[in-house]
Parts: structure tokens; sequence; C-alpha cells
């Protein structure tokens, strides 16, 4: 059941571009941090496709570094703007090409897939995000707020250091500094509960 209903959301994905406007592009980063934390310690390349209409759009997003394997992922989303505030499903998939991926596999013991829903808002100049993971063993939640350049954000969860006695609880993991100039966009960020920091150069194409 789990199966077919996946094969149902990717039909609505594909049929999509029948619909709508459509958004192709790529980005290439120096690293690719999510959420303060580092995957494939390596430069990648992160193309995405996006359909919209009216209040709602479909898209598909992913990320490949450029000499490792370890670090692939193929996502897909589903969001509505409903006014004050948007709503946001996303599918994190993170296939290793070994010919067991499972891609309908939604088990939170043997898959592949981690599902988040998440809220967004903003109030004046501050943006605020909050998700929660509906698949996944440790479910994982992250707060985020953002003024102009500047974003912080706490987690739990898959979000803090694995094995530390603090897992479950929040930790500060996303303390970040934006700028950016036409296709170009640089990004200093310091994750306190890692006690490491990042900057992260990027181009849109």
């Amino acid at each position: 059941m789990k199966g077919f209903t996946v094969l149902i959301i990717y039909s609505v994905l594909i049929l999509s571009t029948l619909y709508g406007d459509t958004t192709i592009g790529t980005d290439v980063v120096s690293r690719n941090v999510w959420r303060g934390t580092d995957f494939g310690n390596a430069a990648a390349l992160q193309p995405y496709i996006e359909f919209k209409k009216g209040k709602f759009t479909l898209g598909a997003w992913s990320s490949w570094a450029v000499n490792s394997g370890s670090a692939n992922e193929n996502d897909i989303y589903v969001s509505a703007d409903l006014g004050s505030f948007s709503l946001t499903v996303t599918d994190y998939f993170f296939p290793a090409y070994t010919g067991e991926d499972k891609i309908f596999d939604y088990s939170e013991k043997t898959g592949s897939h981690f599902v988040e829903i998440s809220l967004g808002s903003t109030l004046g100049p501050v943006s605020i995000t909050g998700g929660y993971f509906l698949i996944d063993p440790d479910k994982s939640i992250y707060l985020e707020a953002s003024y102009g350049p500047f974003l912080f954000g706490a987690g739990s969860g898959m979000h803090t250091i694995e094995g530390e006695e603090e897992k479950d609880s929040f930790q500060l993991v996303n303390i970040g500094l934006t700028a950016s100039r036409d296709n170009f966009s640089a990004s200093y960020i310091i994750n306190p509960d890692q006690e490491t920091s990042f900057l992260v150069f990027g181009v849109n194409f």
C-alpha cells in the first residue's frame, strides 16, 4: 500500500509538467551543509526542478558530492501557501545505488526515507520555520528563525551529535550569516553543538 501511494505521488509530480510554471536549475556549492551539519565533506552539485500552480508547489531537489558516493540525496516535496503561513511535506531520500535502495520502503528500520512536515511564516522582517519528522526513528524536531542575513536554528534527534546524551534534547546547531550577489552566494555557519564552523560558497545556474 505504501508503494502504491508513493507511486501516485511520483505520477502526480511527473504529470505536473503539463500544468503551471516550471523552474529548473542547479547550484554548485563548496560544501553541502544542511542545518549546521556537513554531508559528504566535498563540493556538491545540487540540481532542482519545481512546478507551481496557484498556491501549490511540487518539486524535486538533490545533492551529489563530486568525489564521494556517500552523500547522495534525492528529495521530493509538496507545499501549499495558506496565506499567513506555508505548509510543506518533504520526503528526504538517500540512495546508495547498490541495487538495494528499496525506493518504496518507508520503514524506519530498513528504509532510506525520512519524511518531514514543516510550517513556515513571516512576521514582519522575521521568518520562522518549524519542522517535525513523521518518519524518523528519533522523531526529530527543528526550529529556525531568520532576520535579514542572520539565521538561528535549533534541533533535536538527527540534528545533534549522534551518541551523545543530549541527542533527544534541543541544541543550538545552526548560526548563519549569508550574503549574495547576482548568482553567487556565501554563508558563514557555526554549529555550537559540533563545535565547528563552515564557510560555504555557491553559484546558481
